[in-house]
């Protein structure tokens, strides 16, 4: 007997052409909004897409209230950054929809965005508002990949074969992190400070990684020339049984990300250049290279990720043992945090046990802050 095809609701824009391609093999498109009836139509004729009911209004709302929780088995967000994608995320979390969700890209947000979607988030009761089914076995257990729709930098596998791989090396005594810019198209000009954003990100795969930090020692700054202002965070998180040192920089020429990780037996490298381009059919992928030496003279064993393809592969694959949760939240908030604390440190050793207080006075003030001649200041609100 055939297995049953997980059934998706998909809201798209002209990203629709990327990820119908690699759904429709897996999953059923049961229902599909797109705004422009143009765009629509040729999606639908261009994939055979005939069964699947179509929103025959532009009431995106409206057309996923129509949809009950028990009719899809995921809600896929295909879209552009943009303030719709925004929109339909605010809109899911604060109706309680108990949809799985997956989303292409993240959204455009600033500091008083990020801050409205925690207070909707902290509305929410773990034990009666269930956004996520978690199989009891799975609650636990840490080497479990949690799929993140807030934070595409972790929608990579080859960061959860990274944290499965860090139980090889014994004693993890270090790590250090180059990055010049992130491979993901999150940027977008509603964004008025990138680095602040790059920031979070980071901080959210280092807790991935290794847990939340003990304390930070950063410092920000600009080197200006005539061609170009570069900006960067330098800084040193302190774990519990680790040092990590991290630079982050945007502006810049080159495009660089390079991730160590060293222990007792051998060290893991994770590197993403425009050489590890992998070309598809009419496609061009977003590959990474993970390295795995046992010691400094051993060729390393090489690794190449498919990121398309992968972050599908795991999909299926969450979808089908239902092991989602909101640890993705968690994970989350907790960076935006962390983030915020390296942005105010410039340079004084910050703790970060205080995270209950984060509504203060300081803190609000913080926010707002624009440190002028310098790229130390938050994004605009």
């Amino acid at each position: 007997m055939a297995s049953r095809k997980f059934s998706i609701c998909l809201i798209c824009d002209k990203e629709g052409f990327k990820w119908i391609p690699f759904l429709i093999k897996e999953w059923k498109i049961k229902y599909m909004y797109c705004n422009d009836e143009e765009l629509k139509n040729c999606l639908v004729s261009t994939f055979g897409l005939v069964d699947t009911i179509t929103n025959t209004n532009n009431n995106a709302l409206k057309y996923i209230e129509g949809i009950s929780n028990e009719s899809i088995d995921l809600l896929f967000l295909a879209l552009s950054t943009s303030t719709f994608h925004e929109f339909i995320l605010e809109y899911v979390i604060s109706q309680k929809k108990f949809f799985y969700i997956f989303s292409s890209n993240i959204p455009t947000w600033n500091i008083k965005k990020f801050e409205k979607y925690k207070s909707l988030i902290n509305n929410f009761n773990p034990y009666t508002n269930i956004i996520y089914d978690v199989k009891e076995e799975f609650k636990n257990i840490n080497k479990q990949f949690y799929w993140n729709i807030y934070n595409p930098i972790l929608n990579e596998r080859v960061f959860h074969n990274l944290k499965t791989g860090l139980n090889e090396l014994g004693h993890i005594y270090g790590a250090q992190l180059e990055c010049t810019f992130i491979p993901f198209t999150y940027q977008n000009e509603e964004v008025s400070n990138i680095l602040f954003l790059r920031t979070i990100l980071i901080m959210s795969l280092m807790e991935f990684l290794f847990d939340k930090p003990k304390s930070i020692l950063a410092k920000c700054y600009s080197v200006n020339n005539e061609a170009a202002s570069v900006q960067c965070v330098v800084a040193n998180l302190l774990f519990e049984s680790l040092n990590c040192n991290i630079t982050i920089s945007v502006n810049t020429f080159n495009k660089i990300f390079n991730l160590k990780v060293y222990g007792d037996n051998g060290f893991i490298e994770v590197t993403y250049s425009t050489e590890h381009n992998c070309k598809g059919k009419n496609m061009l992928y977003v590959c990474f290279q993970m390295k795995r030496c046992l010691n400094h003279y051993e060729y390393p064993n090489l690794f190449v990720e498919d990121a398309h393809q992968n972050a599908l592969n795991e999909l299926k694959y969450f979808i089908e043992e239902q092991v989602y949760t909101n640890k993705y939240i968690n994970i989350h908030i907790s960076a935006i945090y962390t983030s915020i604390c390296l942005w105010k440190s410039n340079g004084t050793n910050i703790m970060l046990d205080n995270e209950n207080n984060n509504n203060n006075d300081d803190n609000i003030d913080m926010i707002h802050m624009n440190k002028e001649h310098s790229c130390i200041a938050a994004l605009k609100v």
